[in-house]
């Protein structure tokens, strides 16, 4: 699975007032942990001074994390800029790689 970080932004401040009410009835439902098979949240972290946040998730590909952000770009004109990663691991073993820095 390849990791995420996923950037989000609001347009205007009427749409992050709903949506933050929207998203405080899901999360004391726990229906964000009803997320399409195959993405694995890890950290959702909130801005809300400026109506910004970051997600971080594993996801099987990029198609699986457009569905559940369908929904709120939809409802709340939510900018979304999804971003793949590499852990830190991933990082070490592709700096270390002879062939990243032979092609290079």
């Amino acid at each position: 699975m390849q990791l995420y970080v996923i950037d989000w932004s609001f347009q205007n401040s009427e749409d992050q007032l709903f949506a933050t009410n929207e998203f405080c009835e899901y999360l004391k439902q726990n229906k964000f942990n009803n997320f399409e098979q195959g993405v694995e949240l890890i950290c959702i972290a909130h801005t809300p001074q400026n109506g910004s946040g970051t997600i971080i998730c594993k996801a099987k590909n990029t198609r699986s994390i457009f569905t559940p952000l369908k929904m709120w770009r939809e409802n709340y004109s939510i900018d979304f800029n999804i971003k793949p990663a590499l852990s830190n691991e991933e990082l070490v073993e592709l700096h270390s790689s002879k062939d990243y820095w032979e092609n290079n």
